[in-house]
């Protein structure tokens, strides 16, 4: 082997761990963001049941439309996290299964949770 190839599977070798490394590093910070969207989201909560504490202890009304952007807030959070999970999946080569939404191996052909058929949905 002579030192041309040498260097040249070096280089590949670094490369590879660079590319990991980095994938690593973007799951950990979509891991955070995640973590922070979720905190969010349950304060979001807490405003809406306050909301709906304040209108049963104020005479039992309870008027949709005062909770309507604290509620849309929420389902904006939720889809967030949902594209945010799906993004960390697919960087780590997952996906869920459609039938536990465990996370599997992309080209799995069993759920190794729940044994349910994953080729079933390709076809």
């Amino acid at each position: 082997m002579n030192l041309d190839n040498i260097f040249s599977k070096a280089k590949e070798v670094f490369e590879t761990a660079y590319k990991k490394t980095g994938d690593a590093v973007n799951v950990g910070k979509q891991r955070f963001d995640i973590s922070s969207l979720e905190n969010k989201l349950n304060k979001s909560y807490e405003i809406l049941g306050k909301l709906c504490y304040d209108s049963v202890v104020n005479g039992g009304v309870f008027d949709a439309e005062s909770v309507k952007p604290v509620t849309d807030d929420i389902a904006e959070k939720l889809a967030q996290i949902e594209e945010m999970k799906k993004e960390v999946l697919k960087a780590k080569n997952k996906k869920l299964c459609p039938k536990c939404s465990e996370p599997v191996d992309k080209d799995a052909a069993f759920c190794s949770s729940c044994g349910a058929n994953l080729e079933e949905d390709k076809a």
